[in-house]
């Protein structure tokens, strides 16, 4: 049975589980931790302890002042597993946190266990030409139509509906735009994530348009010890899209 520990942090949503393996869960861009509810149910939380994150703005966090940058967040990070008491742990990112996961990894190398970093975006940097960013900032009127459009072309009507009120629920206009600035602009650490010698699982979905295995091969190429696994029937969101599979890689990876 899960068990559920009182938030220590501004930032850590919930804490699930009595397992000794500790992992740290960090959510992407425009999400919360609830983003991960329908993978949280399928977990073994005997064997593991996980710690779920919400980004300042987001969430249970939704009233703190807004982090600067990826290492601004992967600070955030830090402080949870500060606050928990855990000297190591794993750590779980998507997208936007799974870029910030190898950030932590890089700044506290001897803390890290290990990686698993779904739909990662680049620690090299996403730099997005003019009217890109533009058409992703101005999607926050329309959250649904981009994710359709441009990361996940396949996900069901019922699953964009709950994201999207997910969404508006967790967040403000302001928190939108501010993580949006913080992925897209940070600048690179690609030349130090070789330092880190844990194992990272760097995972794709199928059917996502954005992050493709060649948008990854440089973080890949990078990386000292890594891994590249498909998610079948998902596209940039298979903790909603096939949180069955990602739970089993989730478990067997950690």
């Amino acid at each position: 049975m899960a068990s559920t520990i009182t938030k220590t942090t501004p930032s850590v949503a919930a804490v699930e589980g009595t397992g000794p393996s500790r992992v740290l869960v960090l959510p992407g861009w425009a999400l919360d931790a609830n983003v991960w509810l329908a993978t949280r149910a399928k977990l073994n939380v005997e064997q593991f302890t996980f710690a779920y994150v919400d980004f300042p703005g987001y969430g249970v966090a939704r009233e703190e002042p807004l982090a600067e940058g990826i290492d601004g967040m992967a600070a955030v990070a830090i402080a949870a597993a500060d606050s928990l008491g855990w000297d190591t742990f794993g750590i779980l990112g998507h997208s936007m946190g799974g870029e910030t996961a190898l950030r932590v990894a890089t700044l506290v190398p001897d803390r890290v266990t290990n990686i698993v970093a779904v739909t990662p975006v680049s620690p090299a940097g996403t730099p997005l030409d003019s009217d890109t960013y533009a058409s992703f900032n101005a999607a926050w009127a329309d959250p649904g139509a981009a994710i359709k459009g441009a990361l996940s072309p396949q996900m069901s009507d019922s699953d964009l509906t709950n994201l999207v009120a997910r969404n508006r629920a967790s967040m403000s206009q302001a928190t939108w735009e501010k993580y949006l600035h913080n992925w897209t602009s940070s600048p690179s650490f690609i030349d130090e994530v070789g330092n880190y010698s844990g194992r990272v699982t760097v995972l794709w979905g199928e059917t996502d348009p954005f992050v493709t295995p060649a948008y990854l091969d440089e973080t890949l190429s990078a990386l000292r010890n890594a891994t590249l696994i498909e998610i079948p029937s998902a596209g940039h969101y298979p903790m909603i899209e096939n949180p069955a599979a990602l739970a089993e890689i989730i478990e067997n990876e950690f």
